[in-house]
């Protein structure tokens, strides 16, 4: 880290600004004010400004009005390279988290090793070849049972794990990719050897 080489983080559900969160989910803070200001130190704390982020939906309860100045400048001071899968409590247009540094906008992803980003988890039948689907949305929930089957192809038994990456279950800060490799190759392990 800090190298100059950029390396890609991930997280979800920081639902900045959003008091009853707290309540909802168990966080561990007082207020909205000292969650944000905790989720934005655990970020900057690993994330680089050359580094990408990506940032699996649910970023805010504010909304427009009155409160997306305060976004705005809340955002601003995140480091790194960021981009959205839209979440359910995304509800700014698409304009505002363009101008607070979201460089581009996602429903869903699939990246080169087969992972398939999402907000929600992905139902089993909708996740074709990707091999696993990371998600948030569920908060400290446990994610879907891993869908096991058998390639026709091959003959052979995959499992296609699901990964939470809510704030709850990350200790309130961005994991980076490898870390999100071992966690499917954990999850993977796990069933396989249940």
């Amino acid at each position: 880290m800090g190298c100059g080489v950029a390396e890609r983080w991930f997280l979800s559900d920081t639902h900045f600004g959003h008091e009853n969160i707290i309540k909802y989910c168990s966080r561990p803070f007082k207020d909205a004010q000292e969650m944000d200001e905790m989720l934005i130190l655990n970020w900057n704390k690993v994330v680089q400004p050359q580094d990408h982020v990506s940032h699996l939906g649910d970023v805010t309860m504010m909304r427009n009005g009155g409160q997306k100045g305060t976004f705005i400048k809340l955002m601003k001071r995140l480091n790194g390279h960021k981009r959205l899968y839209l979440g359910n409590h995304d509800h700014f247009p698409i304009q505002t988290y363009l101008e607070v540094g979201f460089e581009k906008i996602y429903a869903t992803w699939r990246d080169e090793k087969g992972v398939l980003f999402s907000h929600f988890p992905i139902h089993p039948e909708n996740l074709g070849s990707a091999k696993a689907n990371v998600h948030g949305h569920i908060h400290q929930n446990e994610s879907p049972k891993p869908m096991i089957g058998v390639s026709q192809e091959t003959e052979k038994v995959y499992i296609k794990p699901y990964i939470n990456i809510s704030v709850e279950v990350i200790d309130y800060k961005p994991v980076n990719y490898d870390t999100i490799l071992k966690m499917i190759k954990d999850k993977i392990n796990e069933v396989d050897n249940s």
